[in-house]
């Protein structure tokens, strides 16, 4: 098997400095994102806007350019409309649309545990429906609390990720360590 037999993704997958890279990437941005949540999200939700006013512009142009009769370039507009106002709220008031997020989590949480509710009341006792009785009431009860503390809700959020990226930036970098000890070996 020659070298050019290999496929994008073997190379990657073997490269120690690919590894390296992205561990020492992950494991910076977890240690930045848990001593700083709240400067942190405010960057990331700062550069999510600007790349949703990327797209919503993209999105709005390509409706306008492309409009033909009996296609449904009016919501492709309208898109394209939705995200140029989503990246700009993101952009200018990221504290504010970042609250709203939370918020609406808490409130989708809240409604699929109702729904989950009545829906259990068609659930036979021996299909499980205590499962989906405690599936939902534990939905709702999260939503309440995420309502209730939507900072709070960001910090523990911003401290799950900051450890999530740290492990992440270490199991690359123990990767990129066998790597470069596998290839030692092997010459």
């Amino acid at each position: 098997m020659g070298m050019d037999d290999r496929s994008s993704m073997d190379l990657l997958r073997g490269s120690r400095i690919i590894a390296y890279t992205i561990g020492a990437l992950a494991l910076i941005a977890g240690i930045v994102l848990l001593f700083w949540p709240d400067r942190t999200i405010t960057v990331v939700a700062r550069v999510v806007g600007i790349l949703i006013l990327v797209v919503g512009f993209g999105q709005a142009i390509e409706a306008v350019t492309t409009h033909r009769k009996g296609s449904y370039w009016g919501l492709l507009l309208l898109r394209g409309v939705v995200n140029l106002v989503a990246g700009a709220l993101l952009l200018f008031w990221p504290s504010i649309t970042v609250t709203v997020i939370v918020w609406l989590l808490g409130i989708e949480l809240v409604l699929s545990g109702i729904l989950g509710l009545i829906a259990s009341t068609q659930v036979p006792k021996d299909m499980g429906k205590s499962g989906i009785v405690v599936q939902a009431l534990v939905a709702i009860v999260l939503g309440i609390i995420i309502m209730v503390w939507p900072s709070a809700t960001l910090t523990v959020m911003a401290v799950l990720g900051a450890i999530v990226l740290i492990v992440l930036g270490v199991m690359f970098l123990v990767s990129g360590f066998q790597l470069s000890k596998t290839r030692v070996e092997v010459v």
